[in-house]
């Protein structure tokens, strides 16, 4: 994997771990204020499932800052390998929706208002799916590179812990004494 030096070009990736904790925690507890508000997402099951990913992004960001803190190079990976299963699941997410919108947009255009209810255009209603699925794609999209580059400066920083000099990875009685 691609390895850094600094995060940004202005500070050591110990310090940009845990700026990227602090920021990722704080996007993952808005997201969860704004979801279960009704703010965001469609209301039902694909808001609950976003709110628990949130939440379990949020327990991995508290476990970075303690990494971190501690020196601890497997709870960075572990941040590390959660960040990555974080942007899986949201594009997973973002492809739920994009479907289930799509299908909506196809099911109200065949369907026949009532004398008090307007018709939809279906190209209106096709155009403005259009731009906000364009909107969520470029969000998405996003989100999922500043991830990408976050997991690149967190492995880093847990590399350079590992290279540190410290007991092996998997030892939990230290460097082996000579005799």
């Amino acid at each position: 994997m691609v390895r850094v030096n600094n995060c940004c070009g202005c500070c050591d990736v110990k310090s940009g771990s845990i700026a990227i904790s602090i920021i990722f925690l704080i996007l993952a507890v808005a997201n969860m204020a704004l979801g279960l508000a009704g703010v965001i997402g469609t209301p039902g099951a694909t808001t609950y499932v976003s709110v628990s990913i949130d939440g379990v992004m949020a327990l991995l960001c508290i476990l970075l800052v303690i990494g971190v803190m501690k020196d601890n190079h497997i709870l960075c990976m572990v941040w590390v390998v959660g960040a990555i299963v974080w942007s899986v699941l949201m594009t997973i997410i973002g492809i739920v929706v994009s479907v289930l919108a799509s299908l909506l947009v196809n099911a109200a255009a065949h369907i026949d208002p009532g004398p008090d209810q307007p018709k939809v255009d279906p190209g209106a209603a096709g155009g403005a799916l259009a731009i906000v699925l364009g909107i969520m794609w470029a969000v998405v999209a996003v989100e999922i590179c500043l991830v990408i580059y976050s997991a690149i400066v967190v492995y880093s920083h847990a590399q350079n812990l590992r290279e540190g000099g410290g007991p092996p990875p998997y030892s939990q009685f230290g460097a082996p004494k000579a005799i």
